[in-house]
């Protein structure tokens, strides 16, 4: 049967793909890294907000692989949609513009989180807009192929209360 596809819904979409390739231009001229491996290094020095968006990320890594798991493709997309878009594009990278200016040591794990965060992101996506992800996840890292990558999982980092609330405050 056709399906009925109202135009508001496609420029939503069209409007999150847009946020999506703003973010990862962002990134890459701001100089963002994804690590060897995928992980950031212990013992580098976090800020608040570093740790908040590293630990809603673990939920959304979670809490995505699951409801995938379970066919649930509509509110796993939703979860998703909601992080990227509000918690990652308008909250981290309006906090990672002022690390960034402070240089240093803070500007540059600053970029490897942006490079973490993103390059997940665009992996659990990839699903749903593959053709979107694949570019901007081959331009991030120079990778090969996304479609080939590991899936992410939970890092295994505790998650950090102080900075949840420091968030909720902000």
């Amino acid at each position: 049967t056709d399906q009925a596809i109202a135009e508001d819904w496609v420029a939503g979409s069209r409007n999150f793909c847009s946020k999506l390739f703003n973010a990862t231009r962002f990134a890459l001229l701001n100089g963002a890294v994804v690590p060897d491996g995928g992980e950031l290094a212990e013992g580098v020095d976090l800020t608040a907000a570093d740790r908040w968006v590293l630990g809603r990320l673990d939920e959304v890594v979670g809490r995505t692989t699951e409801l995938l798991g379970d066919f649930q493709f509509s509110k796993s997309a939703d979860g998703l949609y909601h992080f990227a878009w509000g918690e990652f594009c308008d909250w981290y990278l309006e906090l990672a513009k002022v690390q960034i200016s402070e240089g240093g040591q803070r500007a540059e794990t600053t970029r490897q989180v942006l490079g973490v965060v993103l390059d997940r992101v665009l992996k659990l996506l990839h699903p749903y807009i593959p053709f979107v992800t694949e570019t901007l996840w081959t331009s991030l890292t120079g990778g090969e192929s996304l479609l080939v990558s590991q899936w992410p999982t939970v890092s295994g980092r505790e998650a950090d209360p102080a900075a949840v609330q420091w968030m909720s405050d902000l």
